[in-house]
């Protein structure tokens, strides 16, 4: 669920392990950007990053939309993880 944002967004793009994979590489790219200029990402950063990951993947045929869901936590939440995740992640923890 920490990696899918099709629980907060409702949208459905497939393969799903993929849509998660590509997450796990934003986070992993922001947060090498965190360790190296002490920024400090916002809620609103991280929707506009991630839904602009997902808008693309799209795009470029990677993953293709499959039925929406109704989102099941709150954006607000879900960003929060990532956000969590991003920071661990930059001070070297494992995920």
């Amino acid at each position: 669920m920490l990696s899918s944002p099709v629980y907060a967004y409702g949208i459905n793009l497939q393969p799903a392990e993929r849509v998660a994979e590509e997450v796990m590489k934003l986070n992993a790219l922001l947060a090498q950007v965190v360790k190296e200029t002490g920024v400090t990402f916002t809620l609103a950063d991280l929707d506009q990053r991630f839904q602009s990951l997902l808008h693309q993947l799209e795009a470029d045929g990677i993953c293709q939309r499959d039925v929406d869901y109704l989102p099941v936590v709150t954006k607000e939440l879900w960003l929060q993880a990532q956000l969590v995740t991003i920071q661990k992640l930059a001070r070297g923890e494992k995920i």
